[in-house]
């Protein structure tokens, strides 16, 4: 009698647990963060496979409990299938959903763990904790967790046979549960350990592939495609918010004639240190490109035409004062430039058009100057 009393309080309590972490678990949420390595879609794909499969089995199980007039692991079975229907429902939180999972899953663990489950049975389920942990939380947060819980399990172990709750058979096979939990635990978290160092290599090569498709190899500038983003960008911003911004085409002057009396070395030395004084010249939210061959294109956000054409000089003193230098030779780099502030109802495509007619427009007038 004592012992049944003892099963239906704590049934109870963790009946309250468990719906107190399903309404907590939107505020708490916020400071857990799932693993780097996944994406959205990724992280809604694995929620939304863990509480259909939770649901499924944790409603079979109450099915089963209560045909074999066993009401209180019924109901707690049942609570568990709804709060993983309901984590099914948010699965488009994906942060709050997991969670929910968790506490869910761990609070079904050690009711099963104190009252032995079906027929004694109950411990065995505890070893899908650590896989799912470490799915949902990553390695280190996982392991916390895991640490967590079975000091949890260990309890629940004593209180059982403190209070003679359930009489676990053979005498060993709480210990026996709890190694073998610890093993599994272990080979678990050596497995993410490994899983997550080969997706940050997986990370660090898409970030290596993505330089080297938006960044040009010679200037080390961004090149015309990322460009071409910047300022989709930026006319989406000029749009929304009326902001000016001024774009500017620059082209080297006599630039064929650098070639042919220095050579392609001299060249494409000009191209670099042209690179590095268009960054010395511009503020720090302008970005500069190399738009082609000796085209350069430069985006100046939240800028008047006025504001870029004190730029657009700056750029030409800076060439002024600083020469190219290579081999013991030294020549003084020009640009012609056309300078366009754009307009709300102006493409970008007719901007890029206007600007490259003023540059050569620049051109006509003489070079080493820019039009706008």
């Amino acid at each position: 009698m004592l012992n049944a009393l003892f099963k239906y309080k704590l049934a109870a309590n963790l009946l309250f647990v468990n719906l107190l972490a399903g309404l907590t678990a939107s505020t708490q949420i916020k400071n857990n963060n799932m693993n780097a390595y996944s994406d959205n879609k990724e992280r809604k794909l694995i929620v939304r496979f863990f509480s259909s499969i939770g649901f499924i089995a944790t409603f079979a199980m109450a099915c089963n409990a209560f045909s074999h007039a066993d009401p209180i692991l019924g109901i707690m079975l049942l609570v568990s299938a709804g709060v993983y229907a309901w984590a099914f429902s948010l699965y488009r939180a994906v942060e709050k959903s997991a969670t929910t999972i968790l506490y869910n899953l761990y609070c079904l663990m050690l009711y099963l763990v104190v009252s032995g489950g079906a027929e004694g049975t109950g411990p065995i389920w505890i070893f899908i904790v650590s896989p799912v942990t470490y799915s949902v939380r990553g390695l280190k947060k996982g392991t916390v967790d895991i640490i967590l819980f079975l000091l949890a399990v260990i309890a629940g172990f004593i209180i059982t046979d403190k209070f003679n709750i359930y009489d676990y058979q053979p005498e060993q096979l709480p210990l026996r549960v709890v190694i073998s939990f610890i093993i599994v635990a272990l080979l678990s978290g050596f497995y993410e350990r490994s899983r997550e160092k080969y997706n940050e290599k997986i990370m660090a090569l898409s970030q290596k592939n993505e330089r080297l498709a938006t960044i040009d190899h010679l200037t080390d500038l961004p090149n015309r495609r990322f460009m071409m983003k910047e300022l989709a960008e930026l006319k989406h911003v000029h749009k929304k918010t009326k902001q000016p911004y001024v774009i500017l085409l620059a082209d080297v002057d006599n630039f064929k004639r650098i070639n042919d009396n220095y050579g392609h070395d001299f060249g494409d030395e000009a191209l670099t240190q042209l690179a590095t004084a268009l960054k010395k010249s511009i503020p720090e939210q302008g970005v500069a490109s190399r738009w082609g061959g000796e085209e350069f294109l430069i985006a100046l956000p939240s800028c008047t035409k006025e504001q870029g054409q004190t730029i657009a000089e700056k750029i030409h003193q800076q060439l002024q004062k600083n020469h190219v230098r290579m081999y013991g030779k030294s020549i003084a780099l020009t640009l012609s430039i056309g300078l366009v502030e754009s307009q709300v109802e102006t493409s970008i495509a007719q901007d890029i058009k206007l600007a490259d007619e003023l540059l050569y427009k620049a051109k006509e007038q003489g070079k080493n100057r820019t039009c706008s």
